[in-house]
């Protein structure tokens, strides 16, 4: 499986769980980064930097052709290495080379192979005489903020060559922060702050080099490896990688082994290829965005290249996702590292909003992120059976219950706080964190009954309940056949009429200006009571849908007006239906589960069919962010509008520990002919659903027993 492109300055990576290698899809390390400014690129030991990156020379003498870096005229992706393609670049030269790069699964350390090719063309063509030059920029230095915890970057970088094990060991003067980078072949050598182009601003570290001169006759290849190794401990520890990048070991051949498997679980064939296709490569897309740090421990972070790091909401949409991918472990792992940084930072029941790296957090919670830290919990046991991690949790979900109440000011069980959306402003009493809200309580009284605790159900179950139908009968505005963005006064809003109004006349919207300055006038004469407010149509607007708390009357009523142009682009569902100019694959997926959950299978199919239509439109074989690519080239919430409406609602999959059972009530998108879904892993087993002509066939390994329901169709 691989993915192709011709370069431009999109991003890839290559990894393993510590180790990540971050370039553009030309071969080369651009500067690029907000949150460490230009610096988010290069190799990375996460939390330490290692390498800026690394390039070549090429010369081919034959020709007189001068120096130069090279850049690739073609990249191929695949799920365990990255390959470029040199040929046009190469200028007035028959040579072509080839890069080929990956990182081991167990070593930290990256292999980079260099092929050089002279194409038989003539019988009668002479050698070509090369010189290349391989060319390394060491940058160790720390993550993003990590001067709040004591760690200062030093000023330089030193580099000797260790004659020993043939490779620069290249030192930070203030750290025990280590790269050793070297080659399978005799080079000469050189290091100096200074070796790269004078093009590339040098900010830090310093430059190495290896020289070698090439004769290469017609029909000729010739293979160079270089291997660069890194420890954040030790110069023996970062020694000791690199002697195992050179063993005589097929690393290669085991990791593509390992992912092939991956690639075999939970398989699904829609007998569209392209769909199937994408799906497996959302599979890979967990995997590289997996990361383990010494002393935070191991999770799917959230997204690559700017956002490496574990997120309370972030986690709540991937996890879903990579929980019906059979990846128990990776959820368990996430929901640890969510948890101890909650409990450290916090230690009241709110769940941290943020975890960098090196432990450090620029946010200490929103406001829904404690409820649906609750909610994946109830999720997690359905699907898994596993209650270890609910008594884990247990004690401070209850003093996060509580938490949550004292976010309700005015005692209307709609708590006040940033939501998913963190633009200014909108700090008040959203319908996201209304609707978590609701789902959170109701989730820890289940948690509850199946810890056998004994709480206070009566109080917690009748809040729930309240609080769902305040959703329902406050939050709905029957006029629009919509739900509301926030709950708020006149004056709430005035206050933050400037931010409105100037969206609103950025979408060219002066008729819905004029009615929301006359609606906040008629309102504004009851200055203190709270109102339902459609602000900009935003796409939280669906939540009370994505989890079922909606009245099924006002479901199907805002679920039809939500599947039209007003709120739905080429890509998926934008973030706003006011200024319809981004789409994200967060608001998308949302959609899909909500359409997925109410019946309206086709339509989710639709929505995910959109979402996908930008695969491979920058970076190939990823999904951006932002449609169709722009912000994170792979993004981990992509995964829950992928397979939750597809698993859960399409497939019909509901797993019930309690009792025993599977229910699995199937409801396939029309377009699909007799689809399937493999190596399903649930509860203490898998199971496996064929559909033909002649109905649904069900392999089961897991103890439960398998109950077939029909869906009521639409």
């Amino acid at each position: 499986m691989k993915s192709v492109t011709n370069c431009t300055r999109a991003k890839y990576v290559c990894g393993n769980d510590r180790l990540k290698l971050i370039g553009s899809i030309d071969g080369l390390f651009p500067d690029f980064g907000h949150h460490l400014e230009q610096e988010m690129g290069g190799l990375w030991l996460y939390p330490v930097k290692i390498l800026d990156g690394f390039w070549l020379r090429f010369t081919d003498k034959s020709s007189g052709k001068v120096d130069t870096v090279i850049a690739a005229d073609s990249f191929e992706n695949y799920p365990h290495k990255n390959e470029f393609y040199y040929g046009n670049s190469l200028g007035h030269t028959p040579i072509v080379v080839k890069r080929s790069q990956f990182i081991p699964d167990d070593v930290d350390g990256l292999i980079i192979e260099y092929y050089f090719t002279f194409p038989k063309t003539s019988e009668n063509a002479e050698k070509r005489e090369l010189s290349i030059e391989f060319i390394a920029r060491s940058n160790l230095r720390p993550d993003w903020l990590a001067e709040e915890i004591g760690i200062n970057d030093g000023e330089k970088d030193e580099a000797y060559w260790d004659n020993t094990n043939r490779a620069f060991v290249i030192k930070d003067c203030n750290h025990d922060w280590f790269a050793a980078v070297g080659s399978d072949t005799q080079m000469s050598t050189d290091t100096d702050r200074h070796i790269y182009p004078a093009s590339v601003p040098f900010k830090a570290g310093t430059d190495i080099s290896f020289k070698r001169d090439i004769s290469l006759s017609p029909g000729e290849t010739v293979c160079i490896k270089f291997f660069a190794a890194a420890s954040y401990k030790s110069k023996e520890n970062c020694l000791s990688n690199y002697r195992k990048l050179l063993e005589n070991r097929d690393y290669e051949a085991e990791k593509k082994d390992r992912l092939e498997k991956l690639l075999e679980k939970t398989k699904i064939i829609t007998g569209d290829k392209r769909f199937d296709e994408i799906t497996d490569w959302l599979k890979v897309q967990v995997d590289w965005l997996t990361l383990e740090t010494e002393g935070v421990g191991r999770g799917v972070t959230a997204g690559i290249p700017e956002y490496l790091w574990w997120f309370g909401c972030d986690s709540f949409y991937a996890l879903q996702g990579i929980m019906l991918l059979g990846d128990f472990e990776l959820c368990r792992d996430t929901v640890k590292i969510i948890l101890d940084y909650s409990k450290k930072l916090n230690g009241n029941g709110r769940i941290v909003h943020e975890v960098l790296p090196n432990g450090v957090s620029p946010n200490y919670g929103n406001c829904q992120e404690t409820a649906q830290f609750i909610c994946f919990l109830k999720e997690y046991y359905i699907w898994t059976g596993d209650k270890s991690l609910l008594r884990e949790a247990f004690d401070y979900i209850t003093l996060g219950v509580n938490w949550l109440m004292e976010q309700d000011e005015d005692g209307d069980l709609f708590p006040t706080g940033y939501g998913i959306i963190e633009i200014a402003g909108l700090n008040m009493e959203m319908i996201d964190s209304a609707v978590y809200m609701a789902e959170g309580l109701a989730a820890y009284c289940f948690i509850a009954r199946v810890l056998g605790e004994k709480i206070d159900f009566d109080r917690w179950e009748s809040s729930a309940k309240e609080a769902a139908r305040a959703v329902n009968e406050k939050l709905w505005l029957e006029a629009e056949g919509l739900y509301a963005d926030c709950f708020a006064s006149a004056d709430t809003i005035e206050g933050k009429l400037g931010m409105i109004a100037s969206q609103m006349e950025e979408a060219g919207d002066e008729a819905a200006l004029k009615s929301f300055k006359r609606l906040l006038s008629e309102r504004g004469v009851e200055r203190n009571k709270d109102f339902a407010w459609l602000l900009n149509k935003n796409w939280i607007i669906a939540t009370p849908m994505e989890t079922g708390l909606a009245d099924r009357d006002k479901a199907l009523r805002a679920l039809d007006r939500m599947f039209g142009e007003e709120f739905l682009g080429d890509y998926g569902a934008y973030l706003e239906g006011l200024r319809k100019k981004h789409t994200m694959t967060i608001s998308t997926g949302v959609y899909a589960v909500a359409q997925a959950r109410y019946g309206y299978t086709d339509r989710a199919l639709e929505l995910i069919e959109r979402m996908y239509s930008s695969f491979s439109k920058g970076t190939p074989g990823t999904i951006y962010e932002m449609s169709p690519d722009y912000g994170c080239f792979a993004q981990a919430w992509t995964n829950y509008g992928a397979f939750t409406p597809v698993i859960r609602y399409m497939f019909g999959i509901n797993p019930e520990p309690e009792t025993g059972i599977i229910r699995i009530r199937p409801n396939f998108p029309k377009k699909w002919k007799n689809p399937e879904l493999r190596n399903l892993r649930v509860l203490d087993g898998e199971i496996s659903i064929f559909m033909d002509e002649t109905g649904i066939r069900v392999e089961n390994t897991t103890s439960c027993r398998i109950v077939l329901e029909e869906v009521e169709k639409r």
